[in-house]
Parts: structure tokens; C-alpha cells; sequence
């Protein structure tokens, strides 16, 4: 899969990773089929590259200039304002989440050097407990950004949004049935 595509399957996967009830819209929307991953355990450094990823065109020769969010826009068929939103979205998110994952950058360095050189079990402890605490606020973070992902969206692009999520949970058992089917 090249560049662009990964890209878009884990950004989206992040997009779509929530469990909360869906809002009103005046179109009733299905309920969640996917099972959401656990937003507890999330890897501050992907999350990071993630959004890095995100904001960068793409440098394959077949999708010049092309960005994730475009790809997640045309695949979702978003309206115009609904890009607008889109867009507002991510940039909170961003806001939010970067003082976060620096601090949980910072603290896991001073983790590093607690536990390297023998250091006070108490400041460990502490440590430990801080970036627990941080990582407790990303989660709620990307959690509200889900929420209101889905809220925005209409039933037919939901229904798509979880068509790549299933999309990202089968991608690491594909090369298995590569043997059965040229892919």
C-alpha cells in the first residue's frame, strides 16, 4: 500500500475510533458496529506522527500534492462545509493534543533517567502517575473529536467511515491471504 493510502487508513482510523451514542440529525444514524479501540492505551509518538503526517502533502509521483485530508474528503464525499468543519476539527485537536504529547515526551525522558540511574521510587511513582494522567487527557480528547466527526457525518458517509475501519483491522492479516489471492 503506498504512502498516502496508509496514511489515510490510520488517520481515519483515528478519526473513527469512538464509542459514544451518535447524534441527532433528523436522519437516524446505525449504530456502531466496529468495536472502538481502547483510547486509554494510545501511543503518544504515533499520535504525533500522525498529525505531522496529516498536515504534509504527499510526495508520490501518482498523488502530487495531494493530502490526507482530501483523500478522507472525496472518500467520504464531505461537503464543502463539511470540510470547512473537518478542518476546524483536526485544528483543535492539534491545539489540544501537541502541549500533551510534548509533556508526555518530556516526562517519559525523565522516566528514562529515573529508573537508569536507580532513582527515589516515590518520584517514579509520581512520574509514572503524571503521565498516566496525560494520557487519560488525550484520550478524552480524541474522544470528543470522534464524537463529533460522527455527528457531522450523514448516515451513508458513517457507513463508509466504517467500512475503513474494518478496512485498517483487516490490513495487518492481508500479506496471509496474499497466498490464496493476488491481491
Amino acid at each position: 500500500m503506498n504512502r498516502l493510502g496508509s496514511i489515510s487508513i490510520g488517520v481515519l482510523l483515528m478519526l473513527g475510533s469512538s464509542q459514544a451514542a451518535l447524534a441527532q440529525k433528523g436522519v437516524a444514524k446505525p449504530a456502531a458496529t466496529v468495536p472502538a479501540p481502547d483510547l486509554s492505551k494510545i501511543d503518544a509518538g504515533k499520535v504525533w506522527q500522525e498529525l505531522q503526517a496529516a498536515s504534509t502533502p504527499s510526495n508520490d509521483a501518482s498523488y502530487q500534492d495531494v493530502t490526507p485530508l482530501q483523500v478522507i474528503a472525496a472518500f467520504l464525499q464531505l461537503r464543502p462545509g463539511q470540510i470547512v468543519q473537518l478542518e476546524q476539527l483536526l485544528q483543535a485537536r492539534q491545539e489540544a493534543l501537541t502541549p500533551r504529547i510534548q509533556q508526555l515526551q518530556a516526562l517519559g525522558q525523565q522516566l528514562d533517567a529515573l529508573l537508569a540511574s536507580g532513582g527515589n521510587p516515590a518520584q517514579v511513582g509520581l512520574t509514572v502517575i503524571q503521565i498516566h494522567a496525560l494520557q487519560q487527557q488525550v484520550a478524552q480528547i480524541q474522544q470528543s473529536f470522534a464524537s463529533q466527526l460522527i455527528a457531522m457525518l450523514d448516515a451513508d458517509q458513517l457507513q463508509r467511515l466504517h467500512a475503513v475501519q474494518i478496512a485498517a483491522q483487516l490490513q495487518p492479516i492481508l500479506p496471509a491471504f496474499r497466498l490464496l489471492f493476488p491481491f
